[in-house]
């Protein structure tokens, strides 16, 4: 009797993709959602300069391979996702270039110089995106969304990404539901962290990538983000933004899930995954810049072959840790080995030969010691004598310029003051707190030096003020900012209104700020907010006076 047998479960190989190709063209299909959503609120932009990025990688992958004499690889379509991961993690409003010269650091560099697909030990579309990255001014202006930019030249108006409130300890003003839509600041493949998870599911399904690297990384930011949340804010919506305000699952969906640069073992995947959401979590809290996540990747793609041998699975029949006892078995055996000689020193006195004066031995021994040592003797003395030299014609100038330097900053933030001097006073957020003087010797008030984060980077400044909290001027020291960001004029008249004009404040400016017009707004509030905190920790010390309550960065401050 005949019988059709049909079994319940098919072969792993028909299951998922059995190609190069085909596994290519499910990632392609992944991205698909966060490039429409992208084009949604960047226009037609966007296509051009995802366009722009997959046609530099495919020419200059087949014009190595073709200058090589190697084997066509464009088919495979592994260039088309490098061009279109490098797209997406740039900003609108790059220029054209820029895809441009990552594309060609990525695929010839990164890819082809150490043998092409597989071969290469850092994720080729993320180091291209670093390498971007080394320009703050192109890569920082993060256009608006529902912005609708020019296909020729770019005078975008910039906006803040939510990492740029969360560096500053405070959460930024767009709602969960919008940072989860995607109508937020950033690159135009991270904004959208509904897009991200729809690609993340249909990977998933098709089995393309393993769970355990996404989980792993983004657990150990979550986990993290609700053990270190701001006093006053709700841990799990401090953790939410940690995770939708950047582009942690952007990188932790579709680079550090890359098979050529991640481990092959299920340990190795976890081990992987938590080393990349330990370094996003040190970036994004110890560095100047406000987000980690490509250089947590790249640093986890070096140690991929240490992982690889962490996670080796045990050997049937091998008890546990049956390795370390056999190298700690090795190692006594190796020191076993080792014969120790006791020492017989002798301590005879060197006797004259025949004819020789008493002494003349030693000084024989001393000439030998100084042709030896005599020019490294030399040598180290020459240097020491250019180095002191150096430092000690050069020294009075960088002193004075130091000096000038720091007077123009006090000049600047607390006009009355003659003469400055460091204290030791601490406040939240202060950097230092200089002391300003007049002429007599009387203290009139304080300069706070705070930083904040601007549109193009980090923002420092100094703020004067007053015994009673009035704000006497600011001296901007250093700031990336550029001249095409800033927030939108809706009168076109609008623009020379504010040039010239004082910063808001407690107190009145007496250096108006018309070089940098754009930073009046930012460093109007934050000036407020610092100086009501320092003016708070100034009346702690002098009995009788009055408290109160003001809003600050990381709760309330008592004045």
């Amino acid at each position: 009797m005949n019988v059709s047998y049909a079994p319940r479960r098919m072969s792993p190989q028909l299951r998922q993709p059995s190609t190069t190709r085909a596994v290519m063209l499910d990632v392609i299909v992944a991205l698909t959602p966060s490039l429409g959503m992208a084009i949604f609120f960047f226009g037609p932009r966007a296509l051009l300069l995802t366009a722009v990025s997959v046609a530099s990688c495919l020419g200059f992958e087949a014009l190595y391979r073709l200058l090589t004499r190697q084997s066509m690889s464009v088919g495979d379509l592994s260039a088309c996702v490098t061009g279109l991961l490098l797209a997406l993690s740039l900003p609108a409003s790059a220029p054209y270039w820029v895809p441009v010269l990552g594309a060609a650091f990525a695929i010839i560099v990164v890819k082809q110089f150490y043998g092409g697909l597989g071969r290469n030990f850092m994720n080729p579309a993320l180091a291209g995106r670093m390498l971007a990255g080394t320009m703050p001014i192109l890569m920082t202006t993060w256009p608006q969304p529902m912005q609708r930019l020019s296909l020729a030249g770019v005078d975008a108006v910039s906006a803040p990404t939510p990492m740029s409130y969360l560096h500053e300890g405070s959460l930024p003003p767009q709602g969960l539901d919008l940072m989860f839509l995607g109508n937020r600041g950033g690159s135009m493949g991270e904004i959208s962290a509904f897009m991200l998870l729809l690609g993340l599911v249909y990977l998933l399904l098709r089995r393309v990538i393993s769970p355990r690297i996404p989980l792993s990384y983004l657990g150990t930011v979550a986990v993290i983000a609700l053990l270190t949340s701001p006093e006053g804010v709700s841990p799990l919506v401090w953790t939410a933004c940690q995770l939708m305000g950047g582009g942690l699952l952007m990188g932790a969906i579709f680079f550090a899930t890359d098979p050529a640069t991640s481990p092959v073992t299920p340990r190795g995947h976890i081990m992987f995954g938590v080393g990349c959401g330990l370094l996003t979590v040190l970036l994004r809290s110890s560095s100047s810049y406000p987000e980690g996540v490509g250089w947590a990747i790249l640093t986890m793609n070096c140690m991929v072959w240490l992982l690889d041998r962490l996670g080796l699975p045990m050997r049937f029949g091998v008890g546990s840790f049956a390795a370390t006892r056999a190298l700690l078995s090795q190692t006594w055996n190796s020191l076993s080995e080792i014969k120790f000689v006791r020492p017989k020193p002798d301590f005879q006195r060197y006797r004259p030969k025949e004819g020789q004066a008493p002494g003349e031995a030693w000084l024989d021994l001393l000439r030998s010691a100084l042709k030896t040592f005599g020019p490294f003797a030399g040598v180290l003395a020459v240097t020491c004598a250019v180095i002191f030299g150096v430092h000690r014609f050069t020294d009075l100038n960088t002193a004075r310029a130091e000096v000038q330097a720091q007077h123009k900053i006090l000049t600047q933030a607390m006009p009355q003051a003659a003469v400055g001097a460091e204290t030791p006073y601490h406040a939240a957020g202060a950097l230092s707190i200089t002391a300003g003087y007049d002429e007599e010797g009387r203290l009139l008030g304080y300069c706070v030096s705070v930083q904040s984060q601007g549109f193009g980077g980090p923002v420092t400044m100094t703020v004067g003020v007053d015994l009673n909290g009035a704000v006497t001027g600011v001296a901007v020291t250093s700031h990336s900012e550029q001249d095409r960001g800033g927030h939108r004029k809706p009168q076109r008249n609008r623009p020379g209104r504010h040039r010239g004009h004082d910063v808001p404040g407690p107190g009145p400016i007496h250096r108006p700020l018309r070089h940098h017009p754009r930073l009046g707004q930012q460093l109007g509030g934050l000036g407020q907010r610092r100086h009501r905190h320092l003016q708070g920790d100034y009346r702690r010390r002098q009995p009788g006076a009055e408290y109160c309550s003001q809003p600050g960065y990381g709760g309330r401050v008592q004045l």
